[in-house]
Order: C-alpha cells, then structure tokens, then sequence
C-alpha cells in the first residue's frame, strides 16, 4: 500500500494533528527501544563517574533524538509527498553575509542569554514560599540535568569533543529544526496568517518540551531568534546552523583544553553576573544584526 502523499491535500489543521500523532507513535517506539538497549537507565545515573555509564547514556539520547525529533518529520514529509527539502524550507541559496551574521548574533546573544537565565532562577526561586513542594520538584529536576549534562561534557580527548559536537550540537540542530521550525512553525503561521504569534507559539513550545525550567525564558529567546532566521530567510539551513553553533560553542567552552584555560562552567551560567547594560547592549546589537539579516534576505514571506 503506498501511502506517500496521503496528506497533501489535507487542512493544515489536519496535517499538524497528524504530525503530533506521528511524533507521539515515534517518541513511544523510541522509548521502546531505549529499554531494550539499556534495561535500567537509573542504575546507571546513580554512577555518572563510570566512563562505560556515560556512554550507555549517550546512547540512549542518539535513540531519543532521532526517534523524537528526526524520524517524525521525515514520515510526515512522506506522507505529505514532494520533495522533501522543499517540505522543510531547506534551500542551496545561502550566502555568505547570512551565515556570517548568524555567526555574530548567536555570539552577541550569550550576555542576555546568561543575564535571562539570572532572571529566570530568581523569579522561581521567588515562588518557593507560595508552591514549595512545585519549587523542590523543579530544583531536583534542574540538578539531575545538571549531573547529567556535566557528566556528558566531560572530554579529555579529541574524540569525546568530536561525538559530543555530533551528539549535542548536530543532532539536536537537525532534529529539532525540522521539528519546530520545518514543520509547527510553517504549519502554525499558514494556520493563522500571522508570522509573528507562530514564532513565539512555536519557540514557547520548543522551550517547553526540554522540561528545563530554570533555563525556559532563555531557550525561549533562543526559539524566537531562531524562528525568525527562518521566517526572514525562508531557508532552515539558517536556524540549522545558529541552533549548531549555539550548542557547539557550550560544547567547546567545556573541552578540557579550553576549559582549563578558560576556567569556563556553562552548567553555572545562573552564577555568572550579567549586569543590565551589558544585557541590554547584547540586545540591540543583536536586533541590529537581525535588521541587516532581513534586508539581505528581503523576500516574500514564507507561505
């Protein structure tokens, strides 16, 4: 039975619950298989200092990348029919004044980044007296990651920095750009004709699904940032490539090689003091560089 194409002439409406009913099958396959490959995940969190563990653990996020955020849009995609890069708004025309801007702002972004991520611990720590038992929740949540992430970047060679850059920075900026922007974000703003409230529904959903609320208002940003690269651009490989160098600079700053020299923990950038001006001065350099980047790409909106 060939079911390519089933969906093309379907509602947008119809096709997104399609997709999330697609995302929902694959993330249930994918946790499947994540228990036949490693029979007790928890076992192994309890030994984060073992070498064998850690690698068990890298492989169980490849499973859970690729089932949640690969596999699903590229069955949808089958099911919608055409070709597949155009489905996703993957385009060859890039240039290089795009990427050298995409480059600057991902850069420029980091003080506010790290200044929100400030602001987002303060405002929940500051709940902790109305909704203590939510808080305590939320902190162990938020600590487990913590050990995790930190067990994860650890790299002493040069081919542990070489899978993570594949396992934390690749992966996640294929997957989940072909995810959220590719496929949620195209169908929200032919949904309701507006670019604007589809970036933001789509960067509150991205930040959502990481289930990291002491990080959730700075991966929000990031969605928003990135939603818009796609929507000024029309081409996914702009938010591919500010998603990878996002996650591949936190990669490289926690390499030995670098970290040593840099005395640098990004699993304590809530620790860092941003002040206010240098928060606000990130801002406007960036909106400024997202200006440049729309006159560039100065197209008609993605439809």
């Amino acid at each position: 039975m060939n079911l390519k194409g089933i969906l093309q002439h379907k509602s947008d409406r119809h096709q997104l619950f399609i997709f999330i009913l697609i995302v929902f099958i694959s993330t249930l396959f994918g946790t499947l298989l994540s228990v036949v490959v490693i029979s007790d995940i928890e076992l192994l969190k309890l030994d984060l200092l073992n070498p064998e563990n850690i690698s068990q653990l890298k492989i169980l996020q490849l499973i859970t990348s690729v089932f949640i955020f690969i596999v699903p849009p590229f069955i949808y995609s089958y099911f919608i029919g055409g070709n597949m890069f155009r489905n996703f708004g993957f385009s060859a025309d890039i240039n290089r004044q795009s990427v050298m801007l995409v480059l600057i702002m991902v850069l420029f972004i980091q003080p506010f980044v790290a200044y929100s991520m400030q602001w987002n611990v303060s405002i929940i720590q500051s709940l902790s007296d109305f909704f203590p038992s939510l808080i305590h929740s939320l902190e162990q949540m938020e600590e487990s990651a913590k050990e995790i992430t930190t067990a994860f970047l650890k790299m002493d060679h040069l081919t542990d920095l070489i899978f993570n850059l594949f396992l934390i920075a690749l992966i996640p900026a294929i997957g989940e750009e072909l995810l959220f922007r590719g496929v949620i974000q195209k169908k929200l703003q032919s949904m309701l004709s507006n670019p604007h409230i589809a970036i933001m529904i789509t960067a509150f959903v991205f930040s959502a699904i990481h289930m990291q609320f002491f990080g959730f208002f700075p991966r929000f940003l990031l969605g928003i940032l990135l939603g818009y690269l796609f929507y000024f651009s029309k081409n996914l490989w702009m938010s591919v490539l500010a998603h990878f160098i996002n996650n591949a600079l936190a990669v490289l700053l926690m390499y030995s090689a670098f970290a040593n020299k840099l005395n640098t923990d990004i699993t304590k950038i809530e620790n860092t003091e941003i002040s206010f001006v240098l928060a606000f001065l990130s801002v406007l350099i960036v909106l400024f560089f997202i200006y440049l980047f729309q006159k560039i790409n100065n197209k008609e909106e993605i439809i």
